[in-house]
């Protein structure tokens, strides 16, 4: 499929003006944007927007805006959230203009975020953002099936205007206390999100860009919905967990033929041994990852150098998609 807008190579401005923005509505998002801090994404600017003025002024990040004039939260009132997000258009537009991609975080079930979710992606659709990215948690269902059902509603709804989806569902986090059900949730969230940034924003080791980040999204798979893994270790450690990799899949992989798209991204500390990256690339990516998989999967992988990784250890995070 040819696509007129693409752009190859893809060049960041020389300006240190953020290409990527990060946004975080509502008082759960933007408590996991508020800890987003703490992976130093270059060329991104993070945000938050809420409606709980004492909730925002509990948090760090500079860039915090509150939808409302009152500051006392939305009231759980998802009508009432939309029409107060309608009269901060321009903040919003403000924020992600000259925008190469755009990620909007928010935990279904509150009354901002599900109230004013769709007004942030109808702006980014109207100012032909060139990437919008969506992150979301879903409610666990003992806070109510409808409260759940209606969270799911709204995510189909709104999944038309964006390109790529990554979904938390509080319903299948393995955790015991409410506490660490939210620690989790974050954890996973803020994982992922500041992994796809950084395939973007980070130097690759070989020829990959914003625009193989982009065909990942958009071609090959008829699903927008994105599944992300990510192993830390070793060789050895790493080429005994790949051998499965079905494992680290969600069922609805029932064999790695149902990969359409994969993305391997791999970390590592280039004071590494030559000798030990040679191994590490001839058994664990070309006769491991690659080679298990199908002529129809859409293969794309990129190095990155990160200074703070122990020498001889590596990190892979794994995109996939599914058919």
């Amino acid at each position: 499929m040819e696509d007129n807008n693409l752009e190859f190579p893809f060049v960041f401005p020389k300006e240190s003006k953020p290409v990527i923005s990060i946004i975080g509505i509502g008082g759960g998002a933007g408590r996991i944007v508020n800890k987003m801090q703490a992976c130093r994404l270059t060329d991104t600017e993070l945000s938050i927007f809420g409606m709980n003025r004492k909730e925002m002024e509990e948090l760090s990040l500079p860039h915090k805006y509150l939808i409302g004039a009152d500051g006392l939260g939305s009231g759980n009132d998802r009508s009432l959230a939309e029409s107060e997000c309608q009269k901060i258009s321009p903040s919003i537009e403000k924020i992600i203009t000259d925008k190469i991609l755009s990620c909007f975080i928010v935990c279904l079930g509150g009354g901002t975020g599900e109230g004013c979710i769709r007004a942030f992606l109808q702006k980014a659709v109207d100012m032909q953002i060139k990437v919008k990215l969506l992150v979301v948690t879903l409610p666990h269902s003992s806070e109510r099936l409808e409260k759940r059902e209606n969270a799911l509603r709204l995510l189909d709804e709104i999944g038309k205007l964006v390109d790529g989806i990554f979904v938390v569902d509080y319903d299948v986090l393995p955790c015991s206390t409410i506490s660490d059900l939210y620690n989790e949730a974050d954890r996973k969230v803020i994982s992922f999100v500041c992994s796809f940034i950084n395939m973007i924003v980070k130097h690759s080791l070989i020829c990959f860009d914003f625009n193989d980040v982009r065909s990942f999204l958009r071609y090959y798979s008829d699903t927008k919905f994105i599944d992300f893994f990510m192993l830390s270790g070793n060789i050895d450690y790493l080429d005994v967990e790949l051998s499965d990799l079905l494992k680290h899949l969600p069922t609805k992989y029932h064999t790695l033929d149902d990969i359409s798209n994969l993305i391997v991204a791999i970390h590592y500390n280039r004071e590494t041994n030559d000798d030990i990256v040679r191994k590490f690339l001839d058994r664990i990516v070309s006769d491991g990852i690659m080679k298990k998989q199908t002529k129809d999967t859409q293969i794309k992988w990129t190095m990155i150098h990160d200074p703070d990784m122990e020498k001889n250890i590596f990190r892979i995070d794994i995109f996939t998609k599914c058919n």
